[in-house]
């Protein structure tokens, strides 16, 4: 089920001779336990095969946007099956998901001034965009990171972070049945999410039948008053909360929105923007396990798992927090209301440490995937990138360590004008060791993990 190399680089088919390894953690749902024992799970792959890119020259007007790598652009966003048994996990199956019985979806960028734009530029191995080859804007592009299986509609639900969407799914043959976004069954607000942080995070409650999903990181949008450096700052960097939906999935729209808050003091820099969130599953009684996960105050990546209860946390799609725009998020920042939505009025989500993965050994960066097996029982997936990484190479072939793709500009060539050497290489190559393989833990709790709470245990 390895993906194959489309590009003609020789010493990217050198690294990659078997095509990319699978990438099927980024979203996890319990399916059924099997009459042998076995286990089984829908697993979830994101757009597919893509690196970090230099900034190019924008196609629709003049400076330079920010770019991606796909050297795979034929691939489909896809589910699979995967099976844990005494002797393992194995990857059983894999189905496309399509947006009609003889179109699949692709995981390329949507276009420009579309809902949903990821703001970013499709580019091949010359770091070129070509409107006439196959690394192109597509309009049926998703970028598929949760999966939730609804027993009751016999459908799966996947969070789609370019929206964000909500996608509902046939699980036999892979099609999307319906698609749900901001101003069309999910607030319009949404619609400011910051680029590729997108709805990340996607789970059912069946107790009460309806879907919970949250952004990755806080909104982007602009500027506010920081009130701990007196400065005017990113709203997607320090804004202390993101945003959290409770979604009807019999009436096509989003019941409430609710402030899952972030600590500046948990984030390198004390940026709440380092936030990563991965997944969420349901507990009942209105509580959930959340993964929380960004680069943390010394520098190095933290996954943890939180227990989340909604308790009386306020509703703050109400009128008097202005639901259409950021002015929460620039209250929570500066400290006093912004146009009457005040921050200081509002319950959060109460959450607290349920586990520090890493203290257990966890050591990829991205814990993406995240079910529900039984009461005691959670299974964890990370997301390996499909075993890739953009690097920089001088002239001689040697890596230079530690180098920011993201801070190179090139031309219309695709060559290096500014940020390294205009003899440098800049190509995708195997990611890291640890980052490679497609893990999936299973941990066991001594008591029921409902019976975690606002009580000691």
């Amino acid at each position: 089920m390895n993906v194959p190399y489309e590009g003609d680089n020789p010493l990217v088919r050198a690294d990659f001779p078997h095509g990319f390894v699978p990438g099927y953690g980024s979203g996890l749902a319990f399916k059924e336990r099997a009459a042998n024992g076995d286990l089984l799970f829908y697993c979830l792959t994101d757009r597919g095969p893509n690196g970090e890119g230099p900034n190019v020259p924008n196609p629709g007007g003049e400076g330079k946007m920010g770019s991606k790598l796909f050297p795979a652009p034929s691939f489909a966003p896809s589910i699979g099956v995967l099976r844990v048994s005494p002797g393992g996990a194995s990857l059983e199956s894999s189905m496309p998901i399509k947006t009609s019985s003889d179109e699949s979806a692709s995981g390329l960028p949507l276009p420009h001034g579309s809902l949903g734009s990821s703001a970013e530029i499709p580019v091949s191995d010359d770091l070129r965009f070509n409107p006439g080859g196959t690394v192109v804007f597509q309009a049926n592009g998703i970028d598929s990171e949760a999966i939730a299986f609804d027993a009751k509609r016999n459908a799966l639900w996947v969070a789609d972070e370019y929206g964000p969407f909500l996608l509902k799914i046939d699980p036999a043959t892979g099609i999307i049945e319906q698609r749900y976004g901001p101003g069309s069954g999910l607030p319009k607000v949404l619609a400011l999410r910051r680029a590729n942080r997108g709805m990340e995070g996607m789970t059912i409650d069946p107790a009460s039948d309806r879907l919970h999903a949250f952004l990755q990181s806080p909104l982007s949008d602009g500027k506010a008053p920081y009130a701990p450096t007196g400065e005017t700052e990113k709203v997607e960097r320090y804004a202390r909360f993101l945003r959290w939906i409770e979604f009807d999935p019999s009436a096509g729209k989003t019941q409430r929105m609710l402030a899952y808050p972030l600590d500046s003091a948990d984030y390198a820099d004390g940026h709440t923007g380092n936030a990563k969130l991965g997944d969420l599953v349901a507990l009942g009684d209105g509580k959930f396990v959340v993964i929380e996960q960004g680069e943390g105050p010394h520098g190095a990546m933290v996954n943890q798992l939180m227990l989340v209860e909604i308790g009386d946390a306020s509703d703050i799609s109400d009128e008097q927090y202005n639901p259409g725009t950021s002015d929460l998020e620039k209250s929570s920042m500066c400290g006093e209301p912004v146009k009457r939505a005040n921050w200081a009025a509002v319950t959060p989500l109460k959450k607290s440490l349920l586990l520090n993965l890493n203290s257990l050994g966890w050591v990829a960066e991205k814990a993406e995937g995240l079910a529900l097996v039984d009461a005691h029982t959670l299974a964890i997936t990370n997301d390996n990138d499909f075993g890739l990484k953009t690097r920089l190479y001088d002239a001689s072939g040697v890596e230079i360590n530690h180098a920011d793709v993201t801070e190179i500009d090139v031309d219309e060539k695709g060559e290096i004008v500014a940020g390294a050497a205009a003899t440098d290489t800049i190509r995708i190559a195997s990611g890291a060791g640890h980052e490679r393989p497609l893990t999936l833990w299973l941990l066991s709790f001594k008591q029921p993990l409902a019976s975690f709470g606002r009580e000691p245990n």
